[in-house]
């Protein structure tokens, strides 16, 4: 094997393990980017829950407050409004 020929294949090798660095450095910092947005998926599930059950209490606290409404309105209404024995 002649020198030209190796240091070709010097020249091919050496570049080649440059490149499988520089490819293994940029999967490394790759696996990190997708670990944080993971994280950050997972926070931000967190946050839905909680903002959902806020949402869920909140709705239940209305709904009781309606129908107290809607009883309050049934008594008027039999109060202020003469009942179908009124006509006779």
């Amino acid at each position: 094997m002649s020198t030209d020929t190796k240091a070709i294949l010097g020249t091919i090798v050496g570049t080649g393990l440059v490149l499988a660095g520089l490819l293994s450095a940029q999967l490394g910092g790759l696996n990190t980017r997708i670990d944080d947005l993971r994280a950050d998926m997972r926070d931000l599930r967190a946050d839905m829950r909680e903002d959902h059950a806020r949402f869920d209490t909140r709705l239940d606290a209305v709904e009781v407050e309606l129908g107290k409404v809607g009883q309050r309105l049934l008594t008027i209404e039999r109060v202020v409004l003469p009942g179908p024995d009124a006509d006779e």
